[in-house]
């Protein structure tokens, strides 16, 4: 009897073993793949959710060009911040300063005064060689004429004189630039669908310069009216239109974004997933504005008229266009962060994998401070009671500081990022169990929860 009994004993026991083994995986399957509730299994919710994230994917860029619109057009001084740089640029130094030789050119005959110099030279009655001499010198005489004047010219443009005028002229330019956009300004007129810049400022400096330096016959040069086209375009109408309208929900736009992104994770049968969604679908919507914008450049270059500079009207847009950029850069990590958390939370898949290595990284990093002595004592003990309401507060703390930011750029965004990361790890690693229970890590139900 006993040796019958003997080799079932460890078979009942490897049964109960088998039982609990199997009862601990349902528990577990169960812990990671919660059964659907039944309030939320409505078939509209994936197709309703997934259409307010569209009209928010939609939303983001207007949002973007609502914030353009109200703040670089319609304020003088944040217009002049952006432009005001660009008299430091070589492409536009070297624009300008052919059109303003240009115009003195038009209106002082090099050729012919020196023309008349020699032929009142050669009345004082010289010798015929002499008067040979001096009238082949007339070609080189007026080459040098230019020259000098040329270089007078770069030297002022090239001076700090020369960003003075730059900034006055663009403040005289920018209500046009309001009146062509947004069709704003009754005391504006925007003529053949053009915007200019007044060079009459320039041209005085120069003439002055000039006549400082003993060329008398700048004098003649009379007060002109020259300008510098930086906008050209049959489609004036269009983009006023579209803009007024932007710009008057610039203020909304935003908060209706964020409103209906809220509204499809809250319906949403899965809200981590939809979070997931709404980040890849906001993140995509400011990677096709940068390629708009991109597509965009070339058609502004071909309506200028056909003397301007493509590298001085390429300069002036990207420069223009420079917040709308920057301001789409912090939105696409913004959208990218978010749907990199949403991934990381995945109960299964990559994300689970992902997960459980940053676990495993922390513990054993958290293992290793253990053994070398390092001991957070009631710190610890405070953050990992409080670890919860630590990451709202981190997490909540940023936005709230991130939104309140005039310019936020791709920059900014990726460093909020980063310090929001940071925080949150080292909130991880320096929590340390209660006092006394001999553990220095997580239980298993502890890892996933500091890992979501």
């Amino acid at each position: 009897m006993s040796g019958a009994e003997t080799p079932g004993q460890p078979t009942d026991a490897s049964e109960e073993e088998l039982a609990r083994l199997r009862a601990e995986v349902a528990r577990l399957k169960e812990q990671q793949a919660p059964a659907e509730p039944r309030d939320r299994a409505g078939w509209w919710r994936p197709v309703v959710a997934g259409v307010l994230v569209l009209v928010a994917a939609v939303l983001a860029p207007l949002s973007v060009l609502a914030t353009w619109a109200n703040g670089q057009i319609n304020d003088t001084d944040r217009y002049l911040e952006t432009v005001g740089p660009l008299a430091n640029d070589p492409d536009i130094q070297k624009a300008v300063a052919a059109r303003v030789e240009q115009v003195i050119f038009s209106y002082l005959d090099i050729d012919a005064a020196t023309e008349a110099l020699v032929e009142a030279i050669n009345q004082q009655g010289l010798p015929p060689a002499a008067a040979a001499t001096l009238q082949a010198a007339v070609g080189p005489l007026a080459s040098g004429i230019r020259s000098f004047v040329n270089d007078k010219v770069v030297e002022f443009v090239q001076s700090d004189n020369f960003a003075d005028a730059w900034v006055r002229a663009n403040r005289e330019a920018h209500s046009q630039l309001v009146a062509a956009l947004t069709g704003n300004g009754d005391a504006v007129t925007v003529e053949d669908g053009q915007v200019t810049i007044g060079l009459a400022t320039i041209i005085d400096a120069v003439k002055a310069q000039l006549v400082d330096a003993g060329f008398a016959l700048a004098e003649r040069i009379p007060e002109v009216d020259a300008t510098f086209t930086i906008l050209q375009s049959a489609d004036l109408g269009k983009v006023q239109r579209l803009l007024g309208l932007i710009d008057n929900l610039s203020t909304w736009l935003p908060v209706i974004a964020l409103g209906l992104v809220a509204i499809a994770v809250v319906i949403a049968r899965d809200r981590r997933r939809m979070v997931l969604a709404a980040g890849v679908a906001i993140a995509v919507s400011m990677v096709v504005l940068g390629a708009a914008l991109n597509a965009i450049r070339p058609f502004y270059l071909d309506a200028l008229p056909a003397d301007s500079s493509t590298a001085a009207a390429g300069a002036l847009y990207d420069q223009v266009v420079s917040f709308i950029r920057y301001a789409l850069r912090g939105v696409l990590v913004v959208g990218l962060a978010v749907a990199v958390g949403a991934w990381l939370s995945s109960p299964r898949g990559s994300g689970a994998t992902a997960r459980a290595g940053l676990t495993r990284g922390i513990d054993l990093v958290r293992h290793g401070g253990a053994r070398a002595g390092m001991n957070t004592g009631r710190f610890g003990v405070f953050l990992r009671q409080y670890r919860t309401a630590i990451r709202v507060v981190t997490v909540a703390v940023a936005a709230l500081w991130y939104l309140s930011l005039d310019h936020p750029t791709g920059n900014t965004a990726l460093w909020f990022v980063v310090v929001v990361a940071v925080v949150l790890l080292l909130t991880e690693l320096l929590a340390a169990g209660p006092p006394g229970d001999g553990s220095a890590s997580d239980t298993p139900a502890d890892a996933g929860e500091t890992a979501t």
